[in-house]
């Protein structure tokens, strides 16, 4: 079985040094999910994917049930309309901020130049959002940088595909999730804050055939880290 990494937004490939992993990651620079699914290898696919990844492996799954064998879930957001989530998600102003295409752009403009210009700067204001885990992650020397070149690659080389994906995360998707009839396996930190614990519950909750793996005391990308397939 071919496995294929789905990376977060603002992510890369590069966030798999967390964990250690050196799966392809797939190209997600298609117009849209469906033409995403039409051009998947025809063989079974293992997706593994991190935060908003998972949003998309998740329809990629519904979309083409005879390619996509198993899903690996870490971090993952779940559905808006599934809970009460976005008041307690870190990212909350940029999923608010979606619904305008316009004040998207222009927001991403900026992270953009200031991802080019300061990458420090850009991770530290991450940090400032994020659980006690994850900031001490990123303020490792060995894993800070990995984390680092991962977001800054999601908002300069992956800008479009992180557009796009991040304005259809903020409208309703769930009725996906019934349609997704592969094993799929959740790991989900406990002190995430980019994506509530019971994000995974609802997901774990709401898809046919799921087992929710918990990580006590782990946040968003403490758990990628940790993360054994």
């Amino acid at each position: 079985m071919k496995t294929l990494y789905l990376h977060g937004l603002p992510g890369s490939g590069a966030e798999q040094h967390l964990p250690g992993w050196s799966f392809d990651t797939l190209d997600r620079d298609q117009p849209s999910f469906a033409q995403l699914a039409l051009i998947l290898p025809d063989e079974p696919l293992h997706l593994v994917a991190f935060s908003l990844g998972a949003a998309c492996a998740l329809r990629l799954a519904a979309l083409a049930p005879d390619k996509v064998a198993r899903l690996t879930l870490i971090s993952a957001a779940a559905p808006l309309e599934l809970g009460d989530f976005l008041p307690r998600m870190a990212g909350a102003p940029v999923f608010r901020l979606a619904h305008s295409h316009a004040r998207l752009n222009a927001l991403t403009t900026v992270q953009s130049a200031l991802a080019r210009l300061s990458p420090g700067l850009l991770l530290k204001m991450l940090a400032r959002d994020t659980d006690p885990a994850d900031a001490a992650l990123m303020a490792d020397a060995t894993h800070g940088p990995t984390i680092r070149a991962a977001v800054t690659e999601g908002l300069t080389h992956n800008r479009a595909p992180y557009l796009r994906e991040i304005a259809a995360y903020v409208a309703p998707w769930a009725k996906h999730l019934a349609h997704v009839r592969c094993p799929v396996t959740l790991h989900h930190g406990t002190a995430d804050r980019w994506a509530p614990f019971d994000m995974a519950e609802a997901l774990a909750a709401h898809l046919p055939d799921a087992t929710l793996h918990r990580h006590d005391g782990l946040g968003h990308y403490t758990t990628l880290a940790a993360c054994t397939l």
